[in-house]
């Protein structure tokens, strides 16, 4: 069993055959911090599940984000001979490619080849998983940035509609006036009225999630 942060691998053998079943397993707690933490954990992984005694093998992988520039993890396989080029299936919108490389000529046989495309499955599954996982804490972290200006916002409007005896459609059109005149965002004069009657320039609202 080779025990990683994020994933681990448990290999069985076949009746003492050459094929090898290989399964990742994912720990969701430890994927949220960043997905190339978790890609270089699984290029560690797979260089060492794919390695032998007589052949060592190292791991790089690409991977390529919706919106995001593209990034490369693990080994660049510099000064390596034999090279193994494995896409992982993900979700259309992200794509990723596996590349092992080994410093000895003709180092992956059939057999090498057939253990590395199942590895490859499981990352797979793996990495669209850890994917999924960082695109709702992302989410998560979104919403609660829009909860807090939404809040900020709607106590301004209500102090703009005490102050001035308006309506709030009127209280939110003296908001925006101010945001344009100011050049500032709608959220930053939220905060400054809010500050102002508060007396605390450093003023923060806060929600229940």
């Amino acid at each position: 069993m080779h025990e990683n942060n994020a994933i681990s691998s448990t290999s069985q053998n076949i009746r003492d055959a050459v094929s090898t079943l290989l399964d990742l397993v994912l720990d969701s707690t430890e994927t949220g911090a960043d997905v190339a933490d978790f890609l270089a954990e699984l290029a560690s992984l797979t260089a060492g599940e794919l390695s032998r005694p007589e052949r060592e093998v190292s791991c790089g992988i690409t991977i390529n984000r919706r919106k995001q520039p593209s990034s490369a993890v693990g080994s660049s396989g510099e000064g390596s001979v034999s090279k193994v080029r494995i896409p992982l299936e993900l979700d259309g919108e992200d794509s990723a490619v596996v590349n092992l490389y080994s410093p000895r000529a003709g180092a992956f046989s059939g057999e090498d080849l057939a253990a590395a495309h199942r590895f490859a499955d499981d990352a797979s599954r793996a990495l669209l998983l850890a994917l999924r996982i960082s695109q709702l804490r992302e989410s998560r972290r979104d919403l609660s940035a829009a909860m807090q200006s939404r809040t900020i916002i709607d106590m301004a409007i209500g102090a703009i509609m005490a102050q001035n005896r308006c309506g709030r459609d009127a209280a939110f059109k003296i908001l925006r006036n101010t945001s344009n005149n100011r050049n500032l965002k709608i959220r930053d004069v939220a905060a400054g009225v809010v500050a102002s009657i508060a007396g605390d320039t450093d003023f923060t609202a806060r929600f229940e999630e």
